[in-house]
């Protein structure tokens, strides 16, 4: 039955409904008007657009990091089955068509004919089988993707057939991350090659990385839908706040993310720059290995009680950790108020939203005390153990400062810290399942976000059981990091998974959230306001997703 999802993916409207009116208004389809307002068609005329980001893409392969600026940049290059338009629904993109069969296990795609390849080779199923499979070995960070599948295969040159494991009412929020690369090109190659030749069927062909100072993309006038109207791309990373507000300013750059928070009022009071805002989906948020007897064996900086015990196990110490932290002063003092206290990882408006969960309250006093009765008294130089925490000083806005702040409220209540700083190249790698030293990561700052409006999705990557030595059930957890099990949460994601009532879902995430709160499985931190600035040649409609793309810029001029 064509579009089945129609029925089986209310969850899709619920967002809709829930969130519209939180974006901006630029859709990646329907007509375009080229004239600018004019009358005169303005389609052929050179439009360059140049945007300066909070760091460099990872790889111009799209598999080894699954990260918002990583994938915003690979999107230009390739396409996905189905993408996510401007309100998180899924439209088709290189399927054109898709049914599910009544169990909600059998899944047809219908591939889009005609489509290229930057090099001109034709896409086909072939490619889509090719990219599947790539999604699944060691160096992938998009093994969840397929996490809940049982096999695919290609039924013929234009159709994908794919078999779930259980009912899976939401797999097209996984399909639509997994961008599809040309087999005949990359089959063979290493995945230096694959990194350093891009080769997609997107709205932009690469023309030149040059690491550290810019990633530069041409239209690909040859694309399968509408063309965007920029003609020209230029990604610039500038990781230093200040410089980045400099560029805006000076004019170097059109259009800049992350807009340091202390900078904002100062940038409005310039007459040809606009600051643009968005709620952000994005938590940070704190993971404590406490499931573990020996949660750091390989790292520089271990875990040190003076008993040898691991005291993230206890819940008593968890819960100090969380009320020794002043998430309100973090949010006034170093967010400047562009930010909103979280109470788990599930922003408003998402299916499995649990309002009853609320955050514990700063209390530092209390702290004391929790410490004190979990055996971890103060020592003779007033601490009570050592704990490494790891985190990223140039991903997330001002998240070095963070980092300090929650040091320095942890050291007040006698918990030394090792305040672990990394660039978010190293970072990524250093906590990802891929280094096998580093993985080990007992305590770490973080971010996540998730555009598919199901917090069943974040629960499958999140709070589903993971274990130190790896996967307790393949793909399931791997954002997992303080290796949190918990059985019979596990049980009721996997009921929510197969669920296709909308309703139904909702309740069981909802008592999902509120047993990982109560087990302290995680601290979360707040959520980000998204900022951006942008000059007066262009407009600039953000997206939720916080993915930035060249075809939600509006030239004005």
């Amino acid at each position: 039955m064509k579009r089945k999802l129609l029925v089986l993916f209310l969850v899709m409207s619920l967002v809709l409904s829930l969130l519209a009116g939180c974006g901006g208004d630029t859709s990646t389809s329907g007509e375009e008007d080229t004239t600018n307002g004019t009358g005169e068609d303005k389609s052929d005329t050179p439009k360059e657009v140049v945007i300066g980001l909070a760091g460099d893409a990872y790889s111009l392969d799209p598999y080894p990091l699954n990260e918002t600026l990583t994938n915003a940049i690979n999107n230009h290059l390739y396409d996905s089955l189905i993408e996510p338009d401007k309100d998180l629904q899924p439209v088709p993109a290189l399927a054109e068509d898709w049914n599910v069969s009544e169990d909600a296990k059998v899944w047809t795609f219908y591939l889009r004919k005609g489509v290229k390849f930057h090099n001109g080779n034709d896409f086909t199923a072939d490619d889509v089988i090719y990219s599947f499979d790539r999604s699944k070995v060691d160096m992938s960070a998009f093994k969840y993707c397929l996490s809940t599948v049982e096999s695919y295969k290609k039924v013929d040159d234009y159709t994908v057939e794919v078999i779930t494991k259980d009912p899976n009412a939401l797999l097209l929020a996984h399909l639509k991350d997994l961008m599809i690369l040309d087999k005949e090109t990359c089959e063979g190659k290493d995945d230096e090659w694959i990194a350093l030749n891009p080769n997609g069927t997107g709205r932009y062909k690469f023309v030149e990385h040059v690491r550290g100072d810019r990633v530069v993309f041409e239209r690909n006038n040859n694309f399968w839908g509408e063309l965007p109207e920029a003609t020209k791309v230029t990604f610039k990373p500038i990781t230093n706040e200040g410089t980045r507000t400099a560029n805006m300013m000076s004019g170097a750059v059109d259009l800049i993310v992350d807009v340091p928070v202390r900078d904002v009022d100062m940038l409005k009071t310039q007459d040809n720059i606009t600051i643009a805002s968005i709620p952000s989906l994005r938590v940070i948020y704190l993971n404590l290995a406490g499931w573990t007897d020996n949660p750091s064996p390989d790292a520089d900086m271990p875990l040190e009680a003076p008993d040898g015990s691991n005291p993230l196990k206890s819940i008593k110490v968890r819960e100090a950790i969380y009320r020794a932290i002043n998430e309100d002063e973090i949010i006034s003092k170093i967010m400047n108020g562009y930010a909103i206290p979280a109470t788990t990882y599930i922003p408003e408006g998402f299916n499995g939203y649990n309002p009853d969960v609320e955050r514990l309250e700063f209390n530092p006093d209390l702290a004391e005390e929790l410490l004190d009765e979990a055996g971890y008294p103060r020592q003779s130089d007033g601490h009570r153990f050592t704990i490494t925490l790891d985190a990223s000083n140039d991903r997330y806005v001002n998240d070095g400062d963070i980092a300090t702040a929650i040091a320095s409220y942890l050291e007040k209540v006698g918990i030394k810290v090792n305040l672990n700083l990394m660039s978010r190249s190293i970072f990524f790698t250093y906590i990802g399942s891929t280094n096998k030293e580093g993985d080990n990561s007992h305590f770490l700052m973080s971010g996540w976000a998730d555009s598919g409006g199901e917090s069943a999705l974040m629960g499958l990557d999140m709070v589903y059981s993971m274990s130190q030595d790896g996967y307790i059930k393949d793909g399931y957890g791997g954002v997992n990091r303080g290796y949190y099990q918990n059985p019979d949460i596990d049980e009721l994601i996997d009921k929510a998974m197969a669920t296709a009532e909308t309703e139904e879902r909702d309740q069981l995430m909802q008592q999902v959230w509120k047993m990982a709160a109560d087990d302290i499985s995680y601290i979360p931190l707040h959520f980000q306001k998204d900022l951006y600035a942008h000059n007066d040649k262009i407009k600039y409609h953000p997206r939720k997703s916080k993915y930035v793309y060249a075809w939600d810029v509006e030239f004005l001029q």
